[in-house]
Protein backbone atom coordinates (compact mmCIF):
# COMPACT_ATOMS: atom_id res chain seq x y z
CA UNK A 1 0.00 0.00 0.00
CA UNK A 2 1.35 3.44 -0.89
CA UNK A 3 2.03 5.78 2.03
CA UNK A 4 -0.81 8.08 2.95
CA UNK A 5 0.45 11.66 2.78
CA UNK A 6 -1.42 13.83 5.24
CA UNK A 7 -1.31 17.45 4.10
CA UNK A 8 -0.56 18.95 7.48
CA UNK A 9 1.95 21.29 8.96
CA UNK A 10 3.65 19.70 11.92
CA UNK A 11 6.22 20.59 14.51
CA UNK A 12 9.92 19.93 14.67
CA UNK A 13 12.61 21.50 16.79
CA UNK A 14 16.35 21.38 16.36
CA UNK A 15 19.21 21.73 18.80
CA UNK A 16 23.00 21.34 18.77
CA UNK A 17 25.19 19.87 21.52
CA UNK A 18 28.78 21.07 21.53
CA UNK A 19 31.38 20.61 24.29
CA UNK A 20 29.13 22.72 26.53
CA UNK A 21 25.42 21.91 26.86
CA UNK A 22 23.46 24.77 25.25
CA UNK A 23 19.77 24.35 24.46
CA UNK A 24 19.61 26.20 21.15
CA UNK A 25 16.14 25.13 20.12
CA UNK A 26 13.91 26.60 17.45
CA UNK A 27 10.44 25.40 16.52
CA UNK A 28 9.51 24.98 12.85
CA UNK A 29 5.89 24.24 11.92
CA UNK A 30 6.59 21.90 9.00
CA UNK A 31 5.47 18.45 7.91
CA UNK A 32 7.79 15.64 9.01
CA UNK A 33 5.93 12.34 8.50
CA UNK A 34 3.81 10.22 6.22
CA UNK A 35 1.83 7.45 7.88
CA UNK A 36 -0.37 4.63 6.63
CA UNK A 37 -0.61 2.24 9.57
CA UNK A 38 1.69 0.69 10.24
CA UNK A 39 4.03 2.10 7.54
CA UNK A 40 5.88 5.25 8.57
CA UNK A 41 8.24 7.62 6.80
CA UNK A 42 10.00 10.38 8.73
CA UNK A 43 11.80 13.20 6.94
CA UNK A 44 13.62 16.40 7.85
CA UNK A 45 15.68 19.09 6.17
CA UNK A 46 19.21 19.15 7.61
CA UNK A 47 21.13 22.26 8.55
CA UNK A 48 22.83 22.28 5.15
CA UNK A 49 19.49 22.05 3.35
CA UNK A 50 19.81 18.34 2.53
CA UNK A 51 16.55 16.37 2.53
CA UNK A 52 16.86 13.35 4.83
CA UNK A 53 14.39 10.49 5.34
CA UNK A 54 13.95 7.06 6.92
CA UNK A 55 11.12 4.57 6.55
CA UNK A 56 9.88 1.37 8.14
CA UNK A 57 10.41 -0.76 5.02
CA UNK A 58 14.10 0.00 4.53
CA UNK A 59 15.66 1.47 7.65
CA UNK A 60 13.99 0.08 10.80
CA UNK A 61 16.37 -1.93 12.99
CA UNK A 62 13.95 -2.41 15.88
CA UNK A 63 10.16 -2.49 16.15
CA UNK A 64 8.25 -2.68 19.42
CA UNK A 65 4.66 -2.57 20.56
CA UNK A 66 4.16 0.91 21.95
CA UNK A 67 2.31 2.44 24.85
CA UNK A 68 0.00 5.42 24.35
CA UNK A 69 -2.12 7.54 26.70
CA UNK A 70 -4.57 8.37 23.89
CA UNK A 71 -7.88 6.50 24.43
CA UNK A 72 -8.69 3.93 21.75
CA UNK A 73 -5.37 4.23 19.94
CA UNK A 74 -2.87 1.55 18.93
CA UNK A 75 0.83 2.32 19.27
CA UNK A 76 4.16 1.14 17.91
CA UNK A 77 7.73 2.39 18.17
CA UNK A 78 10.63 2.08 15.76
CA UNK A 79 14.36 2.68 15.85
CA UNK A 80 15.89 3.53 12.47
CA UNK A 81 19.55 3.54 11.46
CA UNK A 82 20.49 4.75 7.98
CA UNK A 83 24.22 4.63 7.16
CA UNK A 84 25.06 6.70 4.07
CA UNK A 85 28.34 7.86 2.51
CA UNK A 86 27.80 11.35 3.91
CA UNK A 87 26.93 10.19 7.42
CA UNK A 88 24.48 8.30 9.60
CA UNK A 89 20.90 9.02 10.67
CA UNK A 90 19.60 7.51 13.93
CA UNK A 91 15.88 8.02 14.56
CA UNK A 92 13.44 6.95 17.26
CA UNK A 93 9.69 7.28 16.55
CA UNK A 94 6.58 6.38 18.54
CA UNK A 95 3.27 6.53 16.67
CA UNK A 96 -0.18 6.40 18.25
CA UNK A 97 -3.10 5.94 15.85
CA UNK A 98 -6.74 5.02 15.51
CA UNK A 99 -6.83 1.47 14.13
CA UNK A 100 -10.03 2.24 12.24
CA UNK A 101 -8.68 5.49 10.76
CA UNK A 102 -4.85 5.68 10.48
CA UNK A 103 -5.19 9.31 9.36
CA UNK A 104 -5.89 10.05 13.02
CA UNK A 105 -2.35 9.68 14.35
CA UNK A 106 0.23 11.41 16.48
CA UNK A 107 3.97 10.80 16.20
CA UNK A 108 6.62 11.81 18.72
CA UNK A 109 10.29 11.11 18.25
CA UNK A 110 13.90 12.16 17.97
CA UNK A 111 16.33 12.39 15.07
CA UNK A 112 20.13 12.47 15.48
CA UNK A 113 22.25 13.20 12.42
CA UNK A 114 25.95 12.26 12.43
CA UNK A 115 27.71 13.97 9.48
CA UNK A 116 30.75 12.03 8.16
CA UNK A 117 30.33 9.38 10.88
CA UNK A 118 29.53 5.69 10.67
CA UNK A 119 28.64 2.97 13.21
CA UNK A 120 30.00 1.98 15.64
CA UNK A 121 32.02 5.22 15.87
CA UNK A 122 29.29 7.79 16.46
CA UNK A 123 30.15 10.90 18.48
CA UNK A 124 27.07 12.48 19.99
CA UNK A 125 28.90 15.77 20.59
CA UNK A 126 29.41 16.05 16.81
CA UNK A 127 25.78 15.48 15.88
CA UNK A 128 22.64 17.52 15.22
CA UNK A 129 19.41 16.56 16.98
CA UNK A 130 15.81 17.20 16.01
CA UNK A 131 12.81 16.58 18.26
CA UNK A 132 9.62 15.87 16.31
CA UNK A 133 5.92 15.92 17.18
CA UNK A 134 3.65 15.37 14.18
CA UNK A 135 -0.02 14.71 13.54
CA UNK A 136 -3.04 16.12 11.69
CA UNK A 137 -4.71 17.34 14.89
CA UNK A 138 -1.79 19.66 15.71
CA UNK A 139 -1.87 21.21 12.24
CA UNK A 140 -2.00 25.03 12.52
CA UNK A 141 -3.37 25.27 8.98
CA UNK A 142 -6.49 23.57 10.40
CA UNK A 143 -6.73 25.49 13.67
CA UNK A 144 -8.85 24.58 16.69
CA UNK A 145 -11.98 26.49 17.72
CA UNK A 146 -10.71 27.96 20.97
CA UNK A 147 -13.16 28.63 23.79
CA UNK A 148 -13.64 32.28 24.72
CA UNK A 149 -13.82 31.58 28.45
CA UNK A 150 -12.91 28.97 31.03
CA UNK A 151 -9.81 26.93 31.81
CA UNK A 152 -8.51 23.48 30.95
CA UNK A 153 -5.79 21.38 32.55
CA UNK A 154 -3.46 19.07 30.65
CA UNK A 155 -1.20 16.31 31.97
CA UNK A 156 1.21 14.04 30.13
CA UNK A 157 4.77 12.95 29.57
CA UNK A 158 7.72 15.10 28.54
CA UNK A 159 11.11 13.65 27.73
CA UNK A 160 14.25 13.89 25.66
CA UNK A 161 17.94 14.39 26.31
CA UNK A 162 19.96 16.21 28.94
CA UNK A 163 23.60 17.23 29.24
CA UNK A 164 25.41 18.17 32.44
CA UNK A 165 28.95 19.30 33.24
CA UNK A 166 29.68 18.98 37.00
CA UNK A 167 31.38 21.89 38.76
CA UNK A 168 33.56 22.13 41.86
CA UNK A 169 30.93 20.64 44.21
CA UNK A 170 31.42 17.29 42.48
CA UNK A 171 35.05 16.70 43.50
CA UNK A 172 36.94 14.38 41.18
CA UNK A 173 33.99 14.35 38.75
CA UNK A 174 34.37 18.09 38.05
CA UNK A 175 34.46 18.74 34.31
CA UNK A 176 33.08 15.33 33.32
CA UNK A 177 30.43 15.44 30.59
CA UNK A 178 27.15 13.57 31.10
CA UNK A 179 24.60 12.99 28.35
CA UNK A 180 21.55 10.84 29.00
CA UNK A 181 17.78 10.59 28.60
CA UNK A 182 15.17 12.17 30.85
CA UNK A 183 11.43 11.81 31.30
CA UNK A 184 8.97 13.58 33.58
CA UNK A 185 5.35 14.59 34.02
CA UNK A 186 4.25 17.88 32.47
CA UNK A 187 1.25 19.80 33.80
CA UNK A 188 -0.32 22.66 31.85
CA UNK A 189 -3.17 25.09 32.49
CA UNK A 190 -4.88 26.87 29.62
CA UNK A 191 -6.75 30.06 30.49
CA UNK A 192 -8.92 30.71 27.46
CA UNK A 193 -10.25 34.03 28.79
CA UNK A 194 -6.68 35.36 28.99
CA UNK A 195 -5.55 33.36 25.97
CA UNK A 196 -2.53 31.90 27.76
CA UNK A 197 -0.87 28.62 28.74
CA UNK A 198 1.45 28.01 31.69
CA UNK A 199 2.89 24.90 33.27
CA UNK A 200 5.70 22.88 34.79
CA UNK A 201 7.80 19.79 34.21
CA UNK A 202 8.82 18.01 37.42
CA UNK A 203 6.38 19.72 39.78
CA UNK A 204 4.34 16.49 39.85
CA UNK A 205 6.53 13.43 40.37
CA UNK A 206 10.24 13.43 39.58
CA UNK A 207 12.32 13.73 36.44
CA UNK A 208 13.64 10.23 35.77
CA UNK A 209 16.88 9.55 33.91
CA UNK A 210 18.25 6.46 32.19
CA UNK A 211 18.57 4.69 28.88
CA UNK A 212 15.32 3.82 27.11
CA UNK A 213 15.48 4.88 23.45
CA UNK A 214 18.87 6.31 22.47
CA UNK A 215 21.36 3.60 23.44
CA UNK A 216 22.33 3.25 19.76
CA UNK A 217 24.44 6.38 20.05
CA UNK A 218 24.60 7.11 23.80
CA UNK A 219 25.81 3.60 24.62
CA UNK A 220 24.09 0.89 26.58
CA UNK A 221 25.22 2.03 30.02
CA UNK A 222 24.55 5.38 31.68
CA UNK A 223 27.31 7.22 33.56
CA UNK A 224 27.85 6.11 37.15
CA UNK A 225 28.20 9.76 38.20
CA UNK A 226 25.28 10.63 40.48
CA UNK A 227 23.03 13.20 38.83
CA UNK A 228 20.49 15.28 40.75
CA UNK A 229 18.14 15.55 37.77
CA UNK A 230 15.21 14.05 39.66
CA UNK A 231 14.75 17.24 41.70
CA UNK A 232 14.98 19.83 38.92
CA UNK A 233 11.80 21.63 37.91
CA UNK A 234 11.17 23.47 34.64
CA UNK A 235 8.66 26.27 35.24
CA UNK A 236 6.94 27.47 32.07
CA UNK A 237 5.63 31.02 32.26
CA UNK A 238 2.40 32.39 30.83
CA UNK A 239 2.53 32.04 27.06
CA UNK A 240 0.04 33.58 24.59
CA UNK A 241 -2.07 31.16 22.52
CA UNK A 242 -2.11 32.26 18.89
CA UNK A 243 -5.37 32.18 16.88
CA UNK A 244 -4.10 29.10 14.98
CA UNK A 245 -3.60 27.20 18.24
CA UNK A 246 0.20 27.48 18.30
CA UNK A 247 2.22 28.94 21.16
CA UNK A 248 5.89 29.88 21.65
CA UNK A 249 7.71 31.68 24.46
CA UNK A 250 11.09 32.00 26.17
CA UNK A 251 9.78 32.14 29.75
CA UNK A 252 11.42 29.00 31.21
CA UNK A 253 12.98 28.93 34.69
CA UNK A 254 14.95 26.06 36.24
CA UNK A 255 14.60 25.44 40.00
CA UNK A 256 16.17 22.91 42.38
CA UNK A 257 15.68 22.53 46.15
CA UNK A 258 19.38 21.92 46.92
CA UNK A 259 21.40 23.35 44.06
CA UNK A 260 21.88 27.13 43.70
CA UNK A 261 20.79 28.10 40.20
CA UNK A 262 22.57 31.30 39.19
CA UNK A 263 21.21 31.55 35.67
CA UNK A 264 18.64 29.75 33.53
CA UNK A 265 17.01 30.34 30.17
CA UNK A 266 14.99 28.37 27.68
CA UNK A 267 12.06 28.15 25.32
CA UNK A 268 8.89 26.16 24.94
CA UNK A 269 6.02 25.96 22.52
CA UNK A 270 3.80 23.78 20.41
CA UNK A 271 0.21 23.47 19.28
CA UNK A 272 -3.26 22.71 20.63
CA UNK A 273 -5.36 19.96 19.08
CA UNK A 274 -8.06 20.81 16.55
CA UNK A 275 -10.17 17.93 17.98
CA UNK A 276 -12.27 18.93 21.01
CA UNK A 277 -12.73 16.88 24.14
CA UNK A 278 -16.09 16.26 25.86
CA UNK A 279 -16.02 19.78 27.34
CA UNK A 280 -15.34 21.42 23.97
CA UNK A 281 -11.70 22.25 24.74
CA UNK A 282 -8.72 21.07 22.64
CA UNK A 283 -8.05 17.49 23.73
CA UNK A 284 -4.24 17.61 23.38
CA UNK A 285 -1.43 20.13 23.84
CA UNK A 286 1.86 18.95 22.33
CA UNK A 287 5.21 20.50 21.55
CA UNK A 288 8.73 21.09 22.83
CA UNK A 289 10.63 22.38 25.84
CA UNK A 290 14.27 23.34 26.30
CA UNK A 291 16.27 24.89 29.11
CA UNK A 292 19.87 25.54 30.01
CA UNK A 293 21.20 26.57 33.39
CA UNK A 294 24.30 27.38 35.42
CA UNK A 295 24.93 26.76 39.11
CA UNK A 296 27.00 28.49 41.79
CA UNK A 297 29.86 25.96 41.55
CA UNK A 298 30.12 26.47 37.75
CA UNK A 299 28.14 23.32 36.97
CA UNK A 300 26.11 23.71 33.77
CA UNK A 301 23.30 21.71 32.25
CA UNK A 302 20.59 21.57 29.61
CA UNK A 303 17.32 19.75 28.97
CA UNK A 304 15.75 19.44 25.51
CA UNK A 305 12.72 17.38 24.60
CA UNK A 306 9.14 17.00 23.49
CA UNK A 307 5.81 16.61 25.28
CA UNK A 308 2.30 15.29 24.68
CA UNK A 309 -0.35 16.22 27.25
CA UNK A 310 -4.06 15.32 27.40
CA UNK A 311 -6.96 17.34 28.78
CA UNK A 312 -8.67 16.09 31.92
CA UNK A 313 -11.92 14.94 30.20
CA UNK A 314 -9.93 13.22 27.44
CA UNK A 315 -7.74 11.37 29.95
CA UNK A 316 -10.87 10.28 31.82
CA UNK A 317 -12.20 8.66 28.64
CA UNK A 318 -9.56 5.90 28.82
Amino acid sequence: MAPLVVAALTMSACTKYDDAPPADEEIHFVRNTEFSGPHLRVFITGRDGTRLSVNTADDAVETRRGSTPIPGHDARSWTFVKDKDEGTSVVYALVSWDGDDPRDYLMAGWWAEFPDQHPPDLSFSDSDQYAIVDGPETDPSSPPRLPATGQATYVGQAGGLYAYIPGSDWGEDEGARLIDEWEGTMTLTADFADGTLRGCVGCVGEIATGRAHFGVFLGAEASDIEFVGADYEMHLGATPINPDGTFEHTDVTIRHPERTITQSAGAWGGSLSNIPDQAGDPRIAAGFVSAEFEESDDSAGAFVGAFVTLSEPFRAAQ
